[in-house]
């Protein structure tokens, strides 16, 4: 089976459709029609995002829509196409899901073809507009990176340079310019005074700023000559070479301008040994390494025309050989090789080298093909056709000399096959000749003839926007009987570029040269010497030589994308297939891939599609309450009447804040740039329309969207009151005093489910942003069982919850690793609380209805049932192995003896009281009631004495608090029928705790409310005078008008009411923190800090994030950086530039998950120690402005209340 796999573009945003065309051939390149095909799309992490099965192809021909949620994680993605699902991907490719914005621009960059130290390259940019004009008056930027290079294209094989002295590479920034009025700039390229003895590389990137002021970046590399003499050195032997064999190399010597030197020098190959001196310093064991050198062979050769071999005979261990020249003008070169008992094949025994050719360079089925060898001696040629397979095979006589092999060319040779030939010369003894062998291979390319579909795409070059694009599809070569489907994807090639997305390429997948799909073993080198009983010396060549989950804001433009297919070809081989545009100026890449049954296709073509007149309008790309900016418009004459232009700006929400002019005067080929003030004040998603009028009445209108979102930390608040019979509580929008307007959510809950705050906790929970496996399965658990509570409060209706578990359950099981373990952000295995807890889940998923997949429900009770039964022995800890024996016993998998012994010898060994009271449910599930008890009051006991000394809580492999323990304890005993606890204490312990809440905590308070539903007796309450048909609770929304609600204690007794309120604080909270400090300070890409009062536009910046634990923690950190609105971040994934690690001064720690928003920056870091840490990322101020800047916080996932931010403040951004 061989699938060709084409995506209908490289870079997607949150919310999209991923589009796949996967055509499924066999061998030859023949469809294979009615095989079923699932495409599985995994998130950065690893995890299973989503998979689909086709099981109704067109031809072989499968088409599959993966959408992409607005909550999707960002980075790259992968696409797999597999008919076995338990098998290997037939084929995957790599997708990227990022907040972008498609280029407008595109440049060349061209650098001279000869460059040498001491030089000063010319850099030349040509930039032009994506609708077709010249890229003028644009600002241009880079650097300029020089590194070691060790080999030289014209001289492959030879390495220059030392290998031990390394090359830091230099970087050096470009002096900025502009583009002229031909959109050409040229930068001087000043090169690093350093000196070298080997070829380096000068990889050249230049970022040229749009209007707007965002980077388009493109990068060249050339090859930099030293501005003196080198020598090479060529190891004739690749890897390991033999212990006591010869390790041959050949020398040259290069001038500056690589022609052959005359070189005197000598060459050492000496043996290198390095011992390690351990020495202890502040208590602390380090190391330093001592190295040795011993001379093995030393000598003189003169270098000339003609490579000089030397060598030398070696023993076991690692070498160098270290050239010199003597005399005047100084270069050397070294390299290491290592030799030992093992050496490859092609070391001591490889074939000689065969000269092989074949006469054409392609051949149609039928041909006869000629296969040229041409031995040094006569023998027995092994002549093989192959390719993915072994396709002919014969053996044939040969002389020395020239031996000609007819070859006829058959279907089995597909789009190309490998001719090789194995010569072969048997020993003669009385010669005291060893047996010899020579190997030379040939690729023949097969003309695909009909299977080759001639496809063409009739499109105008250049069109106007907001109209249908009529497009035919013409295919030609479509074979009498057969039909032809087609698909289309047409795309703003400002999107493609940002990838480097080709056109898809059937005929290149299955007609192009492959590599060779079978292996060559070369078993006639292990052949004996008859001679002497020692494996036979082989040459190689004549001469003996051998061979080594947040939203952003929504985007102010839509993507121009389109894809459609399958499209059936009529019996005249056209379909026809429209598209309406929208207001677009831009260049638009059609992408076409047809196929029958036998034959495949491509073609591409690009429209230009533009206004007369281009107005390309800019603004940020969010905006928060208060901030000002401006709307950049810059009009370009493309073609028709110029002149003086109507001008008409309508803004819908915003306030633009000084007069717009009605007209302007465009010139033919003119261009003008208006800046035009504005302000934001409401929340909200609003909008700004730009008319503008030719002088031949056409009136061109374009709109922006402008969100403007409040990106400050968010804040909770609980508020917990009795309500007397005969009171009555309205509650209205009096519960978002404090808050910013538009950014409340509250919470209420009255009678028996306040105590636990069930609906204040289901709605964080339903509001966390972030998304390991461990948040995943705590957002999950609680609605198996609260969903009435859920739907009630409006999150979702009871269907719509079962597909959150559903889609719950499908996420974990995807990030389950292949023991059965389940890892927090991909899979992999060595968390066994985690294992538990998934495992948790999902049983009681199980039970209770949901569908979890066999395979995956076996592997982790499996994987527990392991764990259970090797886990060492224990003096303290234990805490995963009760979970473990806890969800193993529910199910029955338990072996009750260990239970009994880990209650009776081990109870004070384990660490939590939460383990204890799993020990004792695990013991009630097989009725050993007194033994749960005893469990369970330990636990109650322990739990206290631990709350009531305030024992510190650092870090904990469980992922609890005391908090959590008390909500599982009270859960698991209520469940267990066990009364050896003070219930009553343990729910006044938690409704007394009014503080947020960790994922943990929530959902095993929300488990003990569950628990404890028979005991909340409903009281008399009324809501608007009604009674409630389930559980009080309500939900409110500062974003809609909704009336207030009154709720009334009609019975005659006090009830209790908790209404849990969500929002950003009208006034910014100071910088401070819980257990953890962090401070931001921006500095530039040299490391001065920079004052944020007046930034230039286009600058870039380093954001550098320090986390300072107060004391040792140990915890498991969100860190959450919101933008300034006129801060754009330069995506790593996206550009170049954007890569830290190319600043030696950053010191950032690796996160275990980073995103790149369109507002902020996001990394999960796991961090042990009592030393801080650094994150790092590069801005670029884009927009000019006044921009509120939203504080940066770090918060430990599992104890919410350990967290820290920095100030708000304002960043103002100058031309």
């Amino acid at each position: 089976m061989d699938v060709f796999l084409a995506t209908d573009r490289g870079a997607y945003r949150a919310g999209d459709t991923i589009h796949l065309t996967a055509l499924m051939r066999d061998q030859t390149a023949l469809a294979l029609p009615d095989v079923p095909l699932t495409a599985i799309l995994t998130r950065p992490d690893g995890v299973e995002y989503s998979r689909k099965v086709s099981t109704d192809d067109a031809a072989g021909g499968h088409v599959f829509a993966l959408p992409v949620a607005m909550t999707a994680p960002r980075g790259t993605w992968r696409v797999a196409v597999l008919a076995d699902t338990d098998g290997a991907p037939l084929a995957q490719t790599t997708v990227l899901v990022e907040d972008f914005l498609p280029e407008r621009i595109d440049f060349d960059l061209s650098l001279p073809d000869e460059i040498r130290l001491g030089d000063v390259p010319n850099l030349r940019v040509d930039a032009r507009y994506l609708f077709g004009a010249v890229g003028a008056d644009l600002d241009v930027e880079g650097e300029a990176l020089l590194r070691a290079a060790d080999s030289l294209d014209a001289f492959p094989g030879y390495r220059f340079g030392q290998y031990d002295a390394g090359f830091d590479g230099q970087l050096n920034y470009l002096d900025s310019a502009t583009t002229g009025a031909d959109g050409v700039a040229n930068l001087p390229v000043v090169l690093p005074d350093v000196t070298a003895s080997q070829p380096l590389e000068l990889r050249v990137t230049a970022r040229v700023k749009e209007g707007s002021g965002r980077p388009v970046e493109r990068q060249v590399t050339a090859q930099v000559l030293p501005d003196q003499p080198m020598i090479g050195i060529k190891p004739l032997f690749e890897g390991v070479i033999g212990e006591g064999s010869d390790a041959p190399f050949e020398l040259i010597a290069l001038n500056p301008d690589l022609s052959a030197a005359d070189m005197r020098v000598q060459w050492t190959i000496n043996k290198v040994s390095t011992r390690y001196q351990w020495y202890r310093l502040n208590d602390r064991w380090n190391w330093e390494p001592t190295t040795t050198r011993t001379r093995v062979a030393t000598g003189e050769a003169v270098l000339g025309t003609v490579p000089v071999r030397v060598g030398a005979e070696v023993s076991w261990g690692q070498h160098e050989i270290v050239v010199e020249a003597v005399g005047a003008d100084y270069a050397v070169a070294s390299d290491d090789f290592y030799a030992g008992w093992y050496a490859p094949a092609s070391a001591d025994d490889t074939p000689d080298l065969l000269e092989a050719s074949l006469d054409a360079a392609s051949y149609a089925v039928g041909d006869t093909a000629v296969f040229r060898m041409v031995p040094r001696y006569e023998g027995m040629a092994v002549v093989t056709v192959m390719s993915d397979r072994l396709i002919t095979l014969k053996t044939v006589p040969v002389v020395a000399g020239e031996n000609l092999i007819d070859l006829p060319v058959t279907d089995e040779w597909g789009a190309g096959a490998y001719v090789s030939a194995s010569v072969i010369r048997p020993m003669l003894v009385a010669e005291k000749r060893n047996p010899t062998r020579a190997l030379g291979i040939g690729y023949a390319q097969v003309d695909p003839g009909n299977k080759a579909l001639t496809v063409s795409l009739t499109a105008p070059e250049t069109m106007q926007p907001r109209g249908p694009l009529d497009i035919g599809v013409q295919v030609d070569g479509v074979q009498a009987g057969e039909v032809a489907y087609v698909t289309l994807a047409a795309v703003d090639l400002g999107i493609l570029n940002l990838t480097g997305f080709d056109a898809p390429d059937p005929q290149g997948h299955y007609f192009g040269q492959r590599k060779l799909g079978v292996e060559i073993r070369d078993v006639y080198g292990r052949l004996i010497d008859g001679l002497n009983g020692a494996m036979g010396t082989v040459r190689s060549g004549g001469d003996a030589m051998s061979a080594q989950g947040m939203q952003s804001p929504p985007p102010t433009e839509e993507l121009v994308t389109y894809f459609t297919g399958p499209v059936t070809v009529d019996a005249d081989g056209r379909a026809q297939i429209s598209l309406d545009l929208p207001a677009f100026n831009g260049t638009l890449r059609l992408m076409a891939i047809a196929w029958s049954d036998t034959g495949v296709g491509q073609a591409a073509k690009d429209v230009i599609v533009r206004d007369p007149v281009v107005v390309t309008a800019s603004v940020p790309r969010f905006l928060a309450p208060g901030d000002q900016s401006r709307l950049l418009l810059e009009v370009v004459h493309a073609d028709g009447p110029a002149g003086q232009m109507g001008l008409k700006v309508t803004a819908n929400g915003l306030g633009m804040v000084s007069q717009i002019p009605a007209s302007l005067d465009l010139a033919a080929g003119g261009k003008q740039v208006l800046e035009i003030p504005f302000a934001a004040f409401d929340v909200g998603t609003h909008s700004i329309e730009v008319a503008l009028t030719t002088p031949d009445g056409r009136e061109l209108v374009k709109t922006l969207t402008v969100p403007v979102v409040v990106n400050d930390p968010e804040v909770s608040r609980i508020s917990r009151f009795t309500l007397d019979p005969g009171s009555v509580f309205t509650f209205d929008d009096d519960v978002f005093a404090g808050l910013v307007d538009g950014t409340g959510r509250a919470a209420l809950s009255a009678g028996p489910l306040a105590r636990f705050d069930a609906p204040g906790l289901l709605n964080a929970l339903d509001r966390y942003p972030y998304g390991c496996t461990e948040q995943i399965t705590s957002r999950a658990l609680p609605l198996l069982y609260l969903d009435g509570v859920a739907a009630a409060m409006g999150l979702a209706t009871r269907d719509k919850i079962g597909e959150r578990i559903e889609q719950a359950i499908a996420e974990i099981t995807s990030n389950q690793a292949a023991n059965g373990a389940f890892g927090l952000w991909r899979p992999v295995s060595g968390d066994l609380w985690l294992d538990a807890y998934v495992t948790d889940f999902l049983t009681r998923a199980r039970a209770v209805g949901y569908a979890v997949p066999d395979v995956a429900y076996d592997n982790a009770v499996q994987n527990l049932r392991n764990a259970a039964n090797f886990y060492p022995d224990f003096d303290q800890g234990g805490e995963d192995l009760a979970y473990a024996l806890f969800v193993l016993a529910r199910e029955g998998e338990a072996a009750v003896g260990d239970l009994r012994y880990y209650a009776d010898q081990k109870a004070g060994a384990f660490s939590s009281p939460l383990a204890l009271a799993q020990l004792g449910a695990a013991l009630a599930q097989y009725g050993d009631q007194p033994r749960a008890d005893a469990m369970f009051g330990l636990a109650g006991r322990t739990l206290s004495a631990r709350i009531a000394t305030q024992e510190q809580q650092v870090w904990r492999s469980d992922y609890g608090t005391y908090r959590r323990d008390t909500a599982a304890v009270l859960a698991l005993a209520v469940e267990a029928g066990s009364q050896a606890l003070d219930r009553d204490q343990l729910v006044r312990r938690i409704g007394n705790d009014t503080s947020s809440a960790s994922t943990q905590e929530a959902a095993w308070t929300l488990l003990a409310a569950n628990a404890l539903v028979d005991d909340l007796r409903t009281t008399g309450l009324t809501v608007d005078g009604l009674l409630p048909d389930g559980p009080v609770v309500q939900l409110r929304d500062a974003r809609t008008d909704a009336a207030a609600v009154a709720i009334a204690n009609t019975g005659d007794r006090p009830t209790e009411v908790t209404v849990t309120t969500f929002g950003v604080p009208s006034a910014p909270e100071p910088a401070g923190g819980n257990g953890y400090a962090i401070e931001r300070i921006y500095r530039t890409t040299d490391g001065a800090q920079v004052d944020l009062a007046d930034v230039p536009v286009g600058t870039r910046l380093v954001t550098v994030l320090t986390v300072r634990p107060f004391g040792r923690q140990e915890a498991r950190l969100m860190v959450n950086d919101p933008l300034p609105a006129g801060f754009e971040i330069d995506n790593p994934n996206l550009l170049a530039g954007g890569d830290i690690r190319a600043l030696d001064w950053v010191d950032s720690v690796s996160a275990e998950n980073a995103e790149f928003r369109t507002d902020r920056f996001l990394a999960a870091v796991d961090w042990r120690s009592d030393q801080p840490f650094q994150l790092a990322y590069i801005v670029r101020a884009v927009s000019p402005g006044r921009f509120h800047h939203p504080a940066a916080s770090v918060e430990d996932m599992y104890r919410p209340q350990m967290r820290a931010r920095t100030d708000a403040g304002q960043v103002t951004i100058s031309r």
